[in-house]
């Protein structure tokens, strides 16, 4: 046939399009003789009830350049085969997925191993007599722990060009057919996490794998079944609603102050990084306003950014090139500054800052200053202890510094034998602080305070007896077993107990 006489009304049947493509599928079924009887019944059928479809000759003209519509037809081949293709790199990406598990399920059991005999070669129980599961050192742990986060990242840096490739489809698919744009965004969205599931492991207890991984994999498939099932125009689930991003909690009026400090430091900085800045006033005044501030974030690792030394330091740094009538005030301000530990680690950082100046009257002169407040501190007021209890140790090992162990230790001796309400914040005043860390993370995760070695001028034994007074119930404790006590100064009590019966207490 020439094309006009394909496209003529001779030639036509109208059909629905399921059986249309039947016929043209398999043409044996459907012998020419029966499609000209069926022709011929549907004009029969039209002459008899006198119907038709009321099409003129302009609509017959627009069916027919729909239906034979070039861009379209090529609009929807492109269409098929970007979703094929979809379909075809999920499926890859998830075989891909799967076959990397193993990698790091296997570092895994190797690293539960290790722990599997080192509770076989060493028993360890508390104080009730419960048996202790025992963890390897860090230097066994170190290359376990290494093996598996190696094939984590390996496995995400594969899978990375494949996710990729089904992002580069899933954008042509939706230029397509953009009614398909929502169950391509639900596939994007679940083959992201996927990857992200693939670089992380539970954590080292337990070292069994969790649902994160395989749920990740199972909505990645779901979401590919559905995309295809609405390309073909099948009853497809709906993709689900976005998820509202979540909304940041409200700052807390401690986290705004430390925002605030922060901030503070930072503008301080070039002080400290130069020498010939001019003295700022002003900027001096807030860093030393601001120690009151940060006097009980303790002197941890994450925490030494913006703790109380620092803070003196900075304002120390801006003071540098006062002149030296102006520093002269800024020392006797510093000596009244109040509580003592204010005033002495910003009398020790205006010393240190002047020595380096080479002004070595105004460092004396602090020095002078320093020496007289820690002299002249007694240690027997209860605000004494409460207000400087993150840095009372220091303070005292200043102290001993400049007179000697043994006056510090007949000054603590004498305030613990003095006032039985300062025993509590002595003890806690001896604590040293430590930051929790995750071993895979490296994140801090906690803060917690204990008591280890103690300090030559500290009277072990007079407290040890004060103990015994105060809490004569109380047992000799390491930092596990002393865990049981809720109350923190009967759980370092315990511990300096221990201690005081020469065990180490060191973790």
């Amino acid at each position: 046939m020439t094309e006009e006489e394909n496209r003529s009304e001779d030639n036509l049947l109208l059909l629905c399009i399921e059986h249309a493509s039947e016929i043209d599928e398999t043409p044996e079924h459907f012998p020419v003789d029966m499609l000209r009887q069926w022709k011929q019944a549907q004009l029969t059928e039209y002459l008899e009830v006198h119907r038709s479809w009321p099409l003129n000759d302009t609509e017959v003209a627009e069916v027919s350049a729909a239906s034979f519509d070039p861009r379209r037809l090529g609009m929807a081949s492109i269409g098929a085969a970007t979703v094929v293709a979809v379909a075809r790199l999920v499926g890859l990406l998830v075989a891909t997925a799967r076959q990397q598990r193993r990698f790091p399920r296997e570092a895994a059991r190797e690293w539960q191993q290790l722990r599997i005999r080192t509770n076989r070669s060493m028993f360890s129980y508390d104080a009730n007599g419960e048996r202790v599961t025992v963890e390897p050192s860090a230097i066994e742990t170190r290359p376990y722990r290494e093996a598996l986060e190696t094939a984590l990242g390996e496995s995400v840096s594969t899978l990375e060009p494949l996710l990729a490739n089904v992002s580069a489809e899933l954008h042509a698919v939706a230029a397509a057919d953009q009614r398909l744009e929502p169950w391509c965004n639900w596939v994007q969205d679940r083959a992201e996490n996927v990857l992200n599931a693939a670089g992380r492991w539970p954590g080292p207890q337990p070292l069994d794998d969790d649902e994160v991984w395989p749920e990740a994999i199972e909505e990645l498939q779901r979401a590919s079944q559905a995309l295809s099932a609405a390309w073909r125009g099948d009853d497809a689930p709906a993709p689900p609603e976005p998820q509202p991003s979540a909304s940041t909690p409200p700052e807390t009026e401690q986290q705004r102050a430390i925002r605030e400090h922060r901030e503070l430091l930072e503008t301080a900085g070039p002080w400290a990084r130069v020498k010939h800045r001019p003295y700022n006033a002003e900027l001096y005044e807030r860093l030393t306003d601001s120690m009151n501030l940060v006097i009980n974030i303790p002197e941890v690792p994450s925490l030494l950014q913006v703790g109380l030394n620092l803070t003196a330091r900075f304002a120390s740094k801006v003071a540098r090139n006062a002149d030296d009538e102006t520093y002269h005030s800024l020392i006797t301000q510093a000596a009244a500054k109040q509580p003592l530990s204010c005033s002495v680690f910003l009398l020790r950082q205006l010393r240190i800052t002047a020595k380096d100046s080479e002004k070595d009257d105004l460092a004396n002169k602090a020095m002078d200053e320093m020496e007289r407040l820690l002299r002249a501190e007694s240690w027997q007021s209860l605000n004494s202890w409460t207000e400087n209890s993150i840095h009372v140790r220091a303070l005292l090992s200043m102290t001993a510094e400049i007179s000697s162990s043994a006056a510090v230790r007949e000054t603590v001796a004498a305030a613990i034998e003095s006032e039985t309400e300062l025993l509590p914040e002595i003890i806690l005043a001896m604590a040293s602080w430590s930051e929790q860390l995750d071993h895979t993370t490296w994140e801090t995760t906690g803060i917690k305070f204990q008591l280890n070695e103690l300090p030559d001028w500290f009277p072990m034994e007079i407290a040890s007896a004060a103990i015994r007074r105060h809490l004569p119930d109380l047992e000799p404790a390491d930092e596990f077993a002393s865990e049981r006590h809720q109350d923190d100064f009967r759980r370092l009590a315990s511990q300096l107990l221990w201690i005081a019966a020469g065990n180490d207490n060191e973790w």
